[in-house]
């Protein structure tokens, strides 16, 4: 028995079985490496196309309000049809002040539901401002297109970079729109627009700011 055991021992462990083995382990460390190779290269690609699933759809939450500076309040603008304003002229009223510009996407998406809201709550006692940010002495004829355009129902003026920097108080991007209640206070201020989100919340906050008087 101990001569037939060494025997196949000695078989067992032949150059030809141990070449066999030692080829089986390569091509499994080999498979093994193309998965792990394979996983690693689908990472980078989920991370490449998150950004742009956010910029597409982006989470336009309403900000925590702060308090306006009461020199933006009195700050003067001129208006497209060439009148001096300002926001404190508004007082008493709901106002939604909107910082916009012709170049931007999300404000170009957002202005039509400016008109309906300007149109709707206007005889709640409700008005609506868009301020743009661009450059008066180069800008006015395409600005006064693009509202003729988009049939804007509402004044448009112009914010210096001063009024720009008191209006968007430490956040950056446009649109910023912001809702101030008739006591002169930022009830709501959001930054950017996503119609399915933003849409809602304004109304809402229009209508918090109209029942509190």
């Amino acid at each position: 028995m101990s001569s037939n055991n060494q025997a196949t021992q000695k078989s067992f462990f032949s150059p030809m079985t141990i070449g066999l083995i030692g080829s089986a382990i390569l091509l499994i460390a080999a498979i093994a490496s193309t998965l792990l190779k394979t996983k690693e290269t689908e990472k980078p690609k989920a991370a490449i196309n998150q950004p742009q699933i956010a910029q597409q759809q982006p989470a336009q939450q309403a900000q925590p309000p702060a308090e306006m500076s009461p020199a933006v309040l009195q700050a003067n603008f001129k208006t497209l049809d060439g009148q001096t304003k300002k926001l404190a002229d508004y007082s008493g009223k709901v106002v939604i002040v909107d910082l916009w510009a012709t170049w931007c996407g999300p404000c170009r998406q957002e202005i039509p539901h400016l008109i309906e809201m300007a149109k709707t709550y206007k005889s709640k006692g409700v008005e609506v401002v868009g301020l743009t940010n661009e450059n008066p002495s180069m800008d006015e004829q395409k600005v006064k297109d693009f509202s003729k355009e988009f049939k804007i129902n509402y004044p448009i003026g112009w914010a210096d970079p001063q009024m720009q920097v008191g209006l968007m108080n430490g956040r950056n991007g446009i649109p910023q729109t912001i809702i101030i209640g008739r006591d002169g206070k930022v009830k709501k201020h959001f930054v950017g627009f996503n119609a399915m989100i933003s849409v809602p919340q304004m109304k809402a906050a229009l209508e918090e700011a109209i029942a509190a008087g």
